[in-house]
C-alpha cells in the first residue's frame, strides 16, 4: 500500500485527538512510534525494510529450517502444506 501525504495527516489529527483526550503519558511509547512513523521519511524507510527482512526470514525458514539454526525434524506429522 502507497502511503499519501493526506494519509499520514489523518493518522496524525487523530494521534492530537488521543494526546489531548489521555494525555501524552498514556500508550506514549506507540503515540510517539506512530508521530515518528507519520514525520520521519527515513524511519518509514526503516520500518519498511526491517518488515521485508522479517518477512523474507520467513519464508527462507518454511522452506529450510536450519535458516534459523533449527534441525529439521521430519515425522508423520509434518505438513508440507503452507
Amino acid at each position: 500500500m502507497k502511503l499519501t501525504k493526506e494519509m499520514l495527516d489523518v493518522k496524525l489529527k487523530q494521534i492530537a485527538q488521543f494526546e489531548e483526550k489521555y494525555g501524552t503519558e498514556h500508550g506514549q511509547t506507540n503515540v510517539h512510534a506512530m508521530k515518528k512513523f507519520c514525520t520521519d521519511k527515513k524511519y518509514r524507510e526503516r520500518v519498511r525494510d526491517f518488515n521485508k527482512s522479517i518477512a523474507q526470514t520467513f519464508k527462507e525458514a518454511m522452506r529450510n529450517p536450519s535458516v534459523l539454526g533449527e534441525k529439521q525434524v521430519l515425522n508423520e506429522n509434518t505438513n508440507y502444506e503452507f
